[in-house]
């Protein structure tokens, strides 16, 4: 074991005395060393209980490596504008469409561009893929807590009724927590938006903007046409490195029950596959590392973090915005002006939220808390999310951590290995139910498993318990069947007239039934399994855990896992719809085919709350293309001249 490459390093961690931050970088992707500094979030002693030395050890490593950290490239800065600063565009979160927007935005040197960020810069042990979810449930989350649907619970029945929804509050948003699997979703919904009223979102129109943001490995791993782009975009897709064993088997038995196993894409999604991912050099690429650091020295864009915007300042003769208000770090309301556009990217949440509290939404919920209305629209309506629920399996297999110190120094040294990946995650299905229109998925599945949060030890041999001897003789996985193509529809409004305060969040999960059906049906096809030749080798069978509120019903009956779904509900955490966009004469929409909120040309929004119908896949390839088609517009709108 080369405990020397570690305990050199942190040698190096601790004596090493920071400068000045944001000083030049040295060539620290040889040497992993450099001068620079920044505001860094260290929450493995939250996650892990305080328990993990192990961890804590890791964390401080990881933390001192600059070609890690990458402390030299951060833009993200606390103080607050000049009160007498003018900024021609402010854009408001810097998740996963705020970083594209700034960057395009601020190519043309005359513009001033600000992005406001709620949360802090961007931490570093968020980028290490093997503990890519550790910081949902952290201070790096907003937690959102949903109201149960009325007048009865409809899911989440073992919280009484109320399901917790992770959004990120920092520099990559939520794009920091999640799984970083890259998919476009079929075509067909895309048409549908187009077809809805909205010219110009086609998908054949749309694959321009996807293309802006990729950088495939292979083009053909996410379309059959040739790239009509010669250059690659910011964002590096590809496979991991580094893949568990088991990833095969279960391709090999998806190949066994007829499916094919292999890139999914555009008209042909339905099948099993290793899913492309947004990942470089072995770690986790947002489009904050590769939209705004490699511009950390650009003079006309500024970021500022720890600050949250409470609402935008609108003329009510000229019906335009003309800036923002928002609490900075210390507390202090501060006042940003702007002369030409406020652009929210703050998600399906943050968006909506930050309009209702600037008086744009349904008239007569803001007129009842007093909130001074601008424009009456419907926002936060049209809220929709695709669900799942967890089916526990097990294997026989001695489920040993996977994070050692063998792995941690082989990430060091090359960022390969177990650390590089996230399991057996980096496979999903598409998968159609008999209410599915023929070719497209309204099921996808997800695989959790092989994957480490709190090793102990760092030890070869470590048990899940913490202990070296007698481990079990079988591993946990899940299997996460989920709907995405749901037909339940919620709402979300304010909670009061304070703009701290959280909104309301009414998902109204499952109170379309087909929703339930297609959820069943998904179970049903993920457990067919256990029965392939494959998986009879590794004694894959499903485990009867169950919630208590299901002790009653007979395990793997229709009853029974109709129980389990709304007892533990899992919301996949793919918000999308409350600012949907359609033209003007659609009753439900909020932005137009421009993302311009409807009666007020200066606001847009370009997030998935744009989403008329959420794709049915993972939204992180749209919510891209989306913002790269809104930079576009507004260039076009305000010519470089």
């Amino acid at each position: 074991m080369r405990w020397y490459v570690l305990l050199s390093i942190l040698t190096q961690y601790v004596i090493a005395t920071p400068l000045k931050a944001h000083q030049a970088p040295t060539d620290y992707s040889i040497n992993g060393c450099c001068s620079c500094h920044f505001e860094d979030t260290r929450y493995m002693s939250r996650v892990c209980g305080g328990t993990s030395a192990f961890m804590t050890l890791v964390q401080n490593v990881m933390s001192s490596r600059c070609d890690i950290a990458d402390p030299c490239r951060r833009l993200g800065r606390d103080e607050a504008p000049n009160q007498n600063e003018w900024f021609d565009f402010v854009v408001v979160g810097a998740g996963v469409a705020g970083p594209i927007i700034a960057r395009r935005l601020s190519d043309n040197v005359w513009r001033k561009v600000l992005l406001i960020e709620a949360g802090p810069e961007e931490p570093t042990m968020t980028a290490i893929p093997g503990l890519a979810f550790n910081a949902v449930n952290t201070t790096l989350d907003w937690n959102f807590k949903t109201e149960p649907t009325s007048p009865h619970p409809t899911a989440c029945l073992e919280t009484n009724g109320v399901c917790t929804w992770p959004r990120g509050k920092m520099i990559a948003g939520t794009g920091g927590l999640h799984g970083m699997m890259y998919v476009r979703g079929h075509p067909e919904i895309y048409n549908r938006w187009a077809r809805a009223g909205n010219p110009g979102w086609s998908y054949n129109e749309l694959s321009h903007y996807f293309e802006r943001a990729e950088n495939p490995i292979d083009p053909m791993i996410l379309s059959n046409k040739p790239r009509a782009l010669k250059e690659g975009g910011p964002m590096r897709i590809q496979y991991y490195g580094h893949k568990p064993e088991f990833t095969d088997v279960l391709l090999s038995a998806a190949s066994e029950l007829g499916y094919k196993t292999s890139q999914l894409k555009e008209y042909s999604q339905t099948g099993f596959m290793i899913a492309p991912m947004t990942t470089e050099n072995g770690m986790r690429l947002t489009t904050s590392r590769a939209y705004l650091r490699p511009i950390h020295n650009r003079q006309n864009l500024r970021v500022l973090t720890n600050a949250q915007v409470t609402k935008i300042l609108i003329s009510p003769w000229e019906q335009k915005a003309h800036g923002v208000e928002l609490i900075d770090k210390n507390g202090q309301k501060i006042v940003v002006k702007c002369g030409k556009e406020v652009i929210l990217t703050a998600g399906a949440i943050g968006s909506p939220h930050i309009l209702m509290n600037s008086g744009i939404g349904p008239k007569e919920d803001l007129a009842k808390l007093g909130v001074e209305i601008y424009k009456d629209l419907p926002v936060g309506k049209n809220l929709h999310n695709h669900v799942s629920v967890a089916v526990p399996m097990s294997i026989k297999d001695v489920p040993h951590e996977t994070m050692s110190m063998d792995a941690v120094n082989q990430y060091l040294e090359s960022k390969t290995g177990p650390l590089a990946s996230t399991g057996i995650t980096q496979v999903t299905a598409f998968l159609e139910s008999s209410y599915a229109t023929n070719g497209i998925p309204d099921i996808q599945v997800f695989f959790d498993g092989f994957s480490s949060t709190c090793p102990k030890t760092g030890l070869p041999n470590e048990c899940p318990n913490g202990r070296i001897v007698d481990c079990p003789t079988r591993r946990k996985i899940v299997a996460r069947p989920t709907v995405v193509y749901a037909e339940s529809r919620g709402d979300m409004k304010l909670r009061s007239n304070d703009p701290l305060d959280p909104p309301l969040i009414y998902p109204n999960y499952f109170t379309n039934q087909k929703d339930l059906n297609i959820l069943l049906e998904g179970i049903k096809k993920i457990s067919k399994l256990v029965d392939t030749p494959s998986m009879r080798k590794w004694d894959l069978r499903l485990d009867q855990d169950r919630s208590p509120l299901c002790k009653d019903y007979h395990f793997g009956t229709d009853a029974f896992w109709m129980c389990q779904i709304r007892a533990e509900t899992g919301p996949e955490n793919h918000q999308s719809g409350t600012c949907k966009m359609g033209p003007s004469t659609d009753a439900s929409a909020v932005v137009d085919s421009q993302l311009r909120v409807h009666g007020i040309p200066n606001i847009r929004v370009a997030d998935a709350s744009v989403f008329p119908i959420v794709p049915n896949a993972n939204p992180i390839a749209a919510i891209m293309m989306v913002a790269e088609k809104a930079a576009d517009m507004i260039n076009n709108d305000w010519p470089q001249n």
